[in-house]
């Protein structure tokens, strides 16, 4: 069965209560608790949806608020768990009447969504405590996000250690975390508040968000150096934040990346038509004589001599000298496509977009690598693309006094922007029925949705914008210039 073949008549077959709810205040209140327990997530429309066709089926002209209760259960297959996770979701539309005949009526659409189940009966009293504000009063109960397809979600950032310092996550969800939104009345777990009105958050776009994190290196020279990496699938681009003083005195931190453009000469000069092949066996042979070092020193119980520390260091630096040296500073933007060999150094912090995949191929590490018992290095240095590291060039999307947008990615997967507003400048944007990630790295921003309320971002905070914003305004309200990146899916 599929989300289309799913009739009325199985929802109506489904609801355990759908009644009138009594109310000394005088709000006017139907209440529906639909048990959809039995039914996988695949064969059903989302809550939204739902909703609405029970709407078409009940005459609730004289009704202000139309509340509905449904127990569901999904597969969270970031977990790698088999068994379904029951949760509910709770969905308030509000019957706004809009001329005196009380013909033509607009729908005001939120909801909550939570996994601790209530029983129906303590809903409708928590309701009952306050009749004017049912999804408020339940969504505080439950401590959960009130989401609206009309309105932005804040990202709460999630930290991930790592061997190397620790990356924040805002958009993240697998095994290791799930990030969460957040607002005041609660949090909730990203892929569920994606899903409670799925078509008008994401239209077609899957659950999977462009991924949006920082990665926040140590300072320390090897402990804070990433992997010597590549990716077959994961498309990913670093903006610049911060270089830190004490590793990079001058202000200008170095990423390795792609073959080092001397080696290249080198090669060519000595090897001529053949210079891939022998630049590429020697890497080969270097990288294996440091895993050899490296491994002894890893897998060592004792102390480790200073002669094996000095042969580490020499080995290492005799591989490395084959990777390019990318020159950066603040606000600078680096790109990766896939098979495009790269490592991130320490002391460099950079916010980045990247496709949600979770998979690498590693050439080299300085340190033991915790995540598998091997490197890849063959296999990273066989699909490798054999060429010298050249950023990426700034597209400009539109110029005017105040406001600068630039395009620094045009992946085939999702186009990521710095939008650059002198202080009380707007720029106004549409979605285009693309949901849009926001986050700021210089001053503060209001967004002010079409519908929604305005909401302020701060540096380095994230908003999601569901498709059903529509547009909104960009706004700087501060009195330095403000540094926004954007990005949006294909």
């Amino acid at each position: 069965m599929t989300s289309q073949d799913f009739s009325i008549k199985n929802l109506l077959s489904c609801l355990e209560i759908s009644q009138l709810l009594e109310s000394d205040s005088g709000s006017s209140i139907w209440f529906a608790h639909l048990n959809l327990h039995d039914f996988t997530e695949i064969e059903i429309p989302d809550g939204g949806k739902i909703a609405d066709y029970l709407l078409s089926e009940i005459d609730l002209q004289a009704v202000q608020f139309f509340l509905l209760l449904i127990d569901r259960k999904r597969l969270e297959t970031w977990t790698g768990n088999s068994e379904q996770v029951s949760f509910q979701e709770f969905i308030e539309i509000k019957l706004q009447k809009s001329n005196h005949n009380n013909k033509n009526v607009t729908l005001k659409k939120q909801g909550s969504v939570w996994k601790n189940k209530l029983n129906p009966e303590t809903l409708k009293e928590i309701i009952a405590q306050n009749p004017d504000a049912p999804l408020e009063s339940v969504a505080k109960n439950r401590h959960a996000v009130i989401v609206n397809p009309e309105q932005s979600l804040r990202l709460e950032v999630l930290n991930i250690p790592k061997p190397w310092g620790h990356e924040g996550w805002y958009t993240g969800v697998e095994k290791r975390g799930v990030v969460k939104v957040t607002d005041e009345y609660g949090k909730t777990e990203l892929p569920y508040a994606l899903n409670i009105f799925k078509k008008q958050v994401l239209a077609d776009h899957p659950e999977s968000l462009i991924l949006l994190k920082t990665l926040n290196p140590v300072s320390e020279d090897v402990t804070g150096d990433l992997y010597y990496e590549l990716h077959e699938q994961k498309w990913e681009v670093y903006v610049v934040t911060e270089i830190d003083q004490t590793a990079w005195p001058s202000g200008t931190g170095i990423i390795k990346a792609g073959l080092h453009p001397e080696k290249i000469k080198d090669y060519q000069k000595i090897h001529g038509s053949k210079w891939v092949e022998i630049l590429l066996k020697n890497f080969r042979e270097t990288i294996n004589e440091y895993e050899k070092i490296r491994r002894q020193i890893d897998d060592s119980t004792e102390d480790i001599p200073n002669e094996l520390h000095e042969q580490e260091i020499k080995l290492r630096q005799k591989a490395s000298n084959f990777v390019g040296d990318c020159q950066v500073k603040v606000g600078d933007i680096i790109s990766f496509p896939v098979f495009q060999m790269h490592s991130l150094r320490h002391g460099i912090k950079v916010i980045e977009f990247q496709t949600p995949h979770y998979e690498r191929l590693i050439l080299m590490f300085a340190q033991k690598v915790l995540t598998q018992n091997h490197w890849d290095t063959d296999d990273a240095l066989n699909k490798m693309l054999p060429v010298v590291y050249e950023p990426p060039e700034l597209e400009c999307l539109h110029k005017s006094s105040g406001l600068l947008i630039e395009r620094f990615v045009d992946f085939p997967q999702f186009t990521a922007d710095r939008i650059c507003l002198e202080p009380e400048t707007i720029w106004e944007d549409q979605l285009d029925g693309k949901y849009h990630l926001l986050i700021t790295i210089s001053g503060q921003a209001s967004i002010i949705p079409k519908s929604g309320s305005p909401v302020k971002l701060n540096r380095e905070e994230a908003l999601f914008l569901p498709v059903g914003v529509g547009s909104y305004r960009l706004e700087n309200t501060e009195k330095i210039p403000l540094i926004c990146l954007k990005a949006i899916p294909k």
